[in-house]
């Protein structure tokens, strides 16, 4: 599907940064191999979009538990940020949300971002892309303690917003962020590449 529905019902927009809003997977999955490779270890790239959403920490912690022994975790973490900050002249939107995301701010919507990217990234990115003054709110991972799947994302975006989770609608792209959504209480759309891949989904 590539014609969304419409959200004007909606008194907020939430969106989740990474492969929703940015085209910044194929970077992450770069900076991940790359910081890996350096420690000897190869991994498969689809495991990153599966598990799209996760701090950077728990995704080290993650491949702990099947193997790939990294002990200075945060050293870790820190070299995989700058590898992926390295590439940051690669960024872009995908048009079609960017351009709800615009639509949906000049028709009086309110605007968040909920994403397990660290702070400094988001408000680089959102800086660097034109889009801070388009955003009300934004939740990163530093921001909650619990990352997707866990609600704590979209709810600390739907709290700041004053707003309950039914009055908001999250786009993203991942399982995780979609569980994170649906058990948030959240109508969730989920996208890939920019384009809506089926019906509003509705929590339980």
């Amino acid at each position: 599907m590539d014609s969304f529905p419409d959200l004007s019902t909606y008194k907020a927009l939430i969106f989740d940064l990474d492969g929703t809003l940015i085209n910044s997977m194929p970077l992450h999955v770069l900076a991940w191999t790359t910081v890996y490779k350096e420690r000897g270890y190869a991994i498969n790239p689809q495991t990153i979009y599966d598990l799209g959403g996760m701090s950077s920490k728990d995704v080290v912690l993650y491949f702990n538990r099947h193997g790939l022994e990294i002990n200075d975790v945060d050293a870790f973490v820190a070299r995989k940020v700058e590898v992926y900050r390295s590439h940051f002249d690669k960024l872009h939107t995908f048009k079609p949300i960017e351009n709800i995301l615009r639509d949906g701010k000049a028709k009086g919507q309110l605007i968040g971002i909920g994403t397990g990217t660290q702070r400094v990234n988001v408000d680089t990115i959102l800086n660097f892309l034109n889009l801070d003054k388009c955003v009300d709110v934004s939740v990163s991972a530093n921001d909650v303690t619990r990352h997707k799947p866990f609600p704590d994302t979209f709810l600390k975006a739907a709290q700041l917003l004053k707003l309950q989770p039914c009055e908001c609608i999250v786009l993203e792209d991942g399982p995780l962020g979609i569980k994170s959504a649906l058990d948030g209480g959240f109508d969730c759309i989920e996208v890939e590449n920019g384009s809506f891949k089926r019906g509003i989904l509705k929590p339980e």
